[in-house]
């Protein structure tokens, strides 16, 4: 019998301490800890280099400025970098250069400017000397703090460029160059 008592009198104590166990795993498993927000950032892709309309005759791309050349119906095209000799560039047969696009293109599909580059017509000027490269001759503009120069061919006329900004035509090495190094003549 007194095993029975203590039983009994054990037992307040075992069901009080079951349900507070009891109590305490459903206080826990109601409380559901707020969800971090997970933002996944899509993984980095580099910008892709795109084109940069300068104005209706030029267009900039991958570090090189690129112009039509209207006098043969935009066929053909000029390529300037900085501290290299500007090349002329013909497009694949039925193809045009379009500053829209920064490429040859279709010609349904091109608006060739009427004049790209600016028809320019040299005025005589002694003191000014010209360089050849490439079968291109460049000369400095008078006027223009040598940013602005002409190249010609055999069979283009004169056609007037820009130098990338901050930077002049140097008649010793036919390109655009820092100020510091360019002999300016105009």
């Amino acid at each position: 019998m007194d095993r029975l008592a203590n039983l009994i009198n054990m037992m307040p104590t075992k069901v009080s301490a079951i349900f507070s166990l009891v109590a305490i795993a459903v206080v826990s498993a109601s409380y559901i800890a707020p969800n971090p927000t997970t933002t996944t950032q899509p993984p980095y892709q580099p910008p892709t280099p795109g084109h940069i309309i300068i104005d209706e005759c030029t267009c900039f791309e991958k570090g090189n400025y690129y112009t039509p050349v209207s006098s043969d119906d935009c066929k053909s095209f000029t390529q300037r970098t900085a501290f290299l000799p500007a090349q002329t560039l013909k497009c694949p047969y039925g193809l045009q250069f379009d500053v829209q696009t920064c490429v040859c293109n279709y010609v349904t599909d091109t608006a060739c400017p009427q004049y790209c580059p600016a028809p320019y017509t040299p005025t005589p000027n002694p003191g000014v000397t010209s360089c050849t490269d490439n079968g291109n001759t460049y000369r400095q503009v008078p006027g223009t703090h040598c940013q602005k120069f002409t190249q010609e061919t055999a069979t283009l006329p004169p056609q007037v460029h820009s130098c990338p900004y901050g930077l002049e035509f140097d008649l010793k090495t036919c390109v655009c160059n820092y100020p510091a190094v360019t002999t300016c003549t105009v």
